[in-house]
C-alpha cells in the first residue's frame, strides 16, 4: 500500500501528464510481477523447532539462526505479562522476527528472510481462572479468543500435575474431565493446536485423541518404550497422535533419554549420559513405530531463561523424572538449537534420505500447522 501511495504521488508532482502515468502504471505492474514472483519464487523446505521455552533475544535469534531454523514455537506460561513481553520483542526486533498465526505466514516470513515465532504455552490454567473465566454460563466463557488474536496457536492442558482439565503425567491414570473435553472442543474449533503427551498424563491424552476432530501433538517429549520416565510417552499414545494425522517432537532433555525410576537411591548421575547418537535414536524408532510423516523436532530448549530443576526439592519434577539439573542438561553434540546440524547429520550417516529429513526438520510440522491453525 505504501509503494502505490508514493507512485501516486510522485504521478501528481509530475502534473498527472500522460507520459508520468503511463509510466507509472508500466512500473506498477513491474513491480506487482516482480511481488508475484517473489512470492512464488521456491524457498526451499522450512526448519521448525516445535517446542522451546528459551527467552526471546538477539542472542537466540542468533543461534537459531546458526542451527537453520525458519520457525520457533515460543512456549511460555500462560500470562498477559509473558505474550507482552514478546509481543514486546517481536516489534522491537521486526526487522528479525515476525509472529506466524497460519502456515503461510511462516512459509512468508522465511521468504522474507525472518524467522517466524509461533505461540505456544504449555499449560491452560488460565482459561479456568477466576476473573478471567465464566464457568456458570453455557457454553463457558473464556479469554480464548483473546489470546487466539494475539497469536496462540498451541496449547497443553496440563503441566506435569492434575488440574481442572486433565490429568498429569505424574497422574497418568486420571482421565480427561468435563471442563476439559469442552476446552479441546473450544480449541480445535477455534483452531489451536492441542499438545498431549509428555506433560500430560495417558489417560487424559488417550481421552483427548479419540475426540480429536484435527491434528493432535506431543510437541515435547521422548520414548516410554526406549527409557521408562513418567515425563515420556507411551507407544500407544504415540501411535494414536500419528492416527489424528499429528506428530511426535522429539525432546532434547538428557534425562528423558537418560534417567528413569531404576536410577532412584542408587546414583546421583545417569550411567551415560544422552548424546546426538542416542537422540537420533528416538528418531529411528519412531520411524518404525508410526513413520516417517508422524516425527518432528522440540528441542525443549531453556537458553536464557531459569533452568535448574532439584527433585528431592521439587514435587512437578521428582526422583524418578529426573536428577539434580543445575544448568538443565541436553543431549551432548546437542546442547541447544544451534548444534541442529549435528542431528542431520547424524541422520545422513544412518541412511535417512532427503526427503525424509526434509520432514522431520519441519515439513511434518508445517502440514500439521496447515491442518490446525490454518493454511
Amino acid at each position: 500500500m505504501t509503494s502505490e501511495m508514493n507512485r501516486r504521488g510522485l504521478m501528481k508532482f509530475a502534473g498527472g501528464s500522460l507520459l508520468a502515468a503511463a509510466t507509472g502504471t508500466a512500473a506498477a505492474g513491474s513491480a506487482v510481477a516482480g511481488t508475484v514472483e517473489a512470492e512464488a519464487a521456491p524457498i526451499g523446505p522450512v526448519v521448525v523447532d516445535g517446542c522451546s521455552p528459551a527467552a526471546p533475544t538477539p542472542e537466540y535469534l542468533a543461534l537459531l539462526r546458526k542451527g537453520g531454523v525458519d520457525c520457533w514455537n515460543v512456549s511460555m506460561l500462560p500470562t498477559l505479562l509473558q505474550m507482552s513481553q514478546l509481543l514486546e520483542f517481536a516489534a522491537q526486533n521486526s526487522k528479525d522476527v515476525e509472529i506466524a498465526k497460519t502456515a503461510a505466514d511462516i512459509r512468508r516470513i522465511k521468504r522474507e528472510g525472518k524467522i517466524s515465532l509461533t505461540i505456544g504455552w504449555q499449560e491452560a490454567d488460565l482459561f479456568v481462572m477466576k476473573g478471567e473465566s465464566d464457568w456458570w454460563s453455557k457454553p463457558p466463557k473464556t479469554t480464548m479468543r483473546l489470546f487466539y488474536d494475539l497469536g496462540l496457536r498451541v496449547a497443553g492442558l496440563i503441566y506435569n500435575l492434575t488440574n481442572a482439565f486433565a490429568g498429569g503425567c505424574l497422574d497418568p491414570h486420571v482421565g480427561l474431565t468435563k471442563a476439559g473435553r469442552e476446552i479441546v472442543a473450544q480449541m480445535q474449533s477455534l483452531g489451536i493446536l492441542v499438545d498431549v503427551g509428555g506433560h500430560t498424563g495417558e489417560r487424559s491424552s488417550l481421552d483427548i485423541i479419540a475426540m480429536a476432530e484435527r491434528p493432535v501433538v506431543c510437541t515435547h517429549s521422548n520414548v516410554a518404550a526406549l527409557n521408562a520416565n513418567p515425563r515420556n510417552t507411551s507407544d500407544r499414545v504415540i501411535e494414536g497422535i500419528a492416527g489424528t494425522g499429528g506428530l511426535f517432537g522429539v525432546s532434547a532433555i538428557d534425562p528423558f533419554m537418560s534417567w528413569g525410576r531404576d536410577d532412584v537411591g542408587k546414583r546421583k548421575a545417569p550411567k551415560r549420559r544422552a548424546d546426538v547418537k542416542r537422540y537420533v535414536d528416538e528418531l529411528d524408532y519412531l520411524k518404525r513405530l508410526v513413520g516417517v510423516d508422524h516425527i518432528g523436532i522440540g528441542g525443549d530448549f531453556t537458553t536464557g531463561a531459569t533452568s535448574v530443576i532439584h527433585p528431592d526439592e521439587s514435587f512437578a519434577f521428582p526422583p524418578e523424572m529426573t536428577y539434580v539439573q543445575d544448568p538443565i542438561q541436553y543431549a551432548q553434540g546437542f546442547e541447544d538449537i544451534s548444534k541442529l546440524p549435528a542431528v542431520r547429520a547424524e541422520m545422513v550417516r544412518r541412511g535417512w534420505s532427503k526427503e525424509e529429513i526434509d520432514k522431520v526438520m519441519g515439513e511434518n510440522w508445517m502440514r500439521v500447522y496447515a491442518a490446525s491453525i490454518g493454511s
